[in-house]
């Protein structure tokens, strides 16, 4: 492995010093998979204390836990050989021992793949088997499986992460384990679970079919989608796979989109009944917007994130074949943006081209749609900010106040899309008089 200049002078100065210092972790993995690694950093025999002496420039990043940020041309984290004590709910230790070899250090971490050094002269340091596992492409846990995932049960879902991202599979004792242990999940919080859950949605997200009973204490619908069928000819596969497969054409990656197709038809399997030989599926959308907003809430996604996804999922089947009256439903009475069009065309995009070969055809309907809206976002006001007056127009020149302005806003967008030929503010002036003001 060619070291940076920075991480190698790091090591070159520990060393001086009488102390050891390897590459560890991350960066020897990706190193092997034949990548280029993001970030470097350094394992060391030598105390926090003794860091922050050799070197000019440092921050007591994580003191407590032997960490040492050095700051170079780019910050290298510097950490203390060590082990960890008790964890306090699954997730945090208690305290840390500080230890004599890079060997010891290894074995407190989550993964074989991840608990690996390096060293200019020693080479690869690998008690534990990572690159057989790496070659076999495999997720295996460092010694005993439960002990890992009951200290830290966010790696039950970092394993799920690794093998989605690198498209390993997870071996069978670690596997077990997850199972066993997934019952310590809830005690993690949720702005944890969400990160992994939403790098798996960006890297393969038919890691889910696996992960649907983890899940299942924030979306059991999840579970229930794995298990619908739907006996229709505009589809070929069971709920799950179908969203599964329209979240994989989400490119590129969007966080709120990802979370809107994870759960725009999570609503299918209570609304499922089967008539004339056919499954139907109606008011799913109702049903998905509800589990949406519950999913929001509970995630503490943003504010933008909790009022959009619900209004995602709850239109993403909204009939397409009218240009003209859907640009007017979604751009003047609901007053959606240009953005959030483009966001809901995306996600009808990925839900239908995930349907089977018949039901992919309405593709063309859509194209046309977006085709229809851009020539008429050029030929009528589909924004209050495309009026050539404002607020400030109707407060001195009408004497309108407060909600009075804002309804006649409104107004002027209505007849403003629904006559393309007013194009002025004396036009809208006339107009407004013409009311009786």
């Amino acid at each position: 492995m060619k070291l940076p200049k920075d991480v190698g002078f790091v090591i070159e100065t520990i060393e001086k010093h009488g102390y050891e210092a390897v590459v560890v972790g991350g960066c020897v993995r990706d190193w092997l998979l034949g990548q280029t690694p993001s970030d470097f950093d350094v394992a060391t025999s030598a105390k926090p204390e003794q860091i922050q002496q050799f070197f000019k420039h440092t921050i007591p990043t994580g003191i407590k836990h032997g960490t040492i940020t050095v700051l170079m041309s780019e910050p290298i984290e510097v950490t203390t050989y060590r082990v960890e004590g008790s964890y306090q709910n699954h997730r945090h230790p208690l305290e840390v021992s500080y230890v004599d070899t890079i060997e010891q250090d290894l074995s407190r971490r989550d993964f074989t793949i991840n608990a690996m050094a390096y060293h200019p002269k020693r080479g690869l340091i690998d008690p534990f088997g990572g690159q057989k596992d790496l070659e076999n492409k495999l997720i295996r846990c460092v010694n005993n499986p439960v002990d890992r995932f009951t200290e830290d049960a966010l790696r039950i879902l970092r394993a799920h992460r690794f093998a989605a991202r690198f498209h390993f599979e997870i071996e069978e004792n670690t596997m077990q384990a997850i199972q066993q242990c997934q019952k310590y999940l809830p005690a993690i919080s949720v702005e944890r679970i969400r990160h992994e859950v939403i790098e798996i949605l960006r890297y393969n997200p038919y890691q889910i079919e696996k992960m649907t009973q983890l899940l299942s204490p924030w979306i059991p619908e999840l579970e229930q989608c794995k298990n619908c069928t739907q006996d229709t000819k505009y589809h070929d596969t069971d709920v799950l796979h179908h969203t599964l497969r329209a979240l994989s054409l989400l490119k590129p990656f969007d966080e709120t989109l990802a979370y809107s197709l994870l759960i725009h038809d999570c609503g299918k399997p209570s609304c499922k009944e089967t008539y004339n030989g056919s499954d139907h599926f109606v008011g799913h959308p109702q049903v998905g917007q509800v589990i949406a907003k519950r999913l929001c809430k509970d995630w503490k996604l943003t504010r933008y994130q909790r009022k959009w996804i619900p209004l995602f999922v709850r239109y993403h089947d909204c009939a397409i074949h009218d240009s003209i009256g859907f640009v007017h439903r979604f751009c003047v009475k609901k007053q959606w943006s240009h953005q959030q069009i483009l966001d809901l065309f995306r996600i009808k995009q990925c839900d239908i081209l995930a349907h089977s070969p018949l039901g992919k055809n309405t593709i063309h309907q859509l194209e046309r749609l977006m085709k229809d809206y851009e020539q008429i976002r050029q030929q009528r006001v589909l924004s209050i900010g495309d009026l050539p007056l404002d607020g400030n127009d109707l407060k001195q020149d009408f004497g309108l106040e407060g909600k009075e302005i804002k309804e006649m806003l409104d107004a002027c967008l209505e007849q403003g899309f629904t006559h393309p030929d007013m194009t002025t503010k004396a036009d809208y002036y006339a107009w407004i008089k013409r009311r009786g003001l």
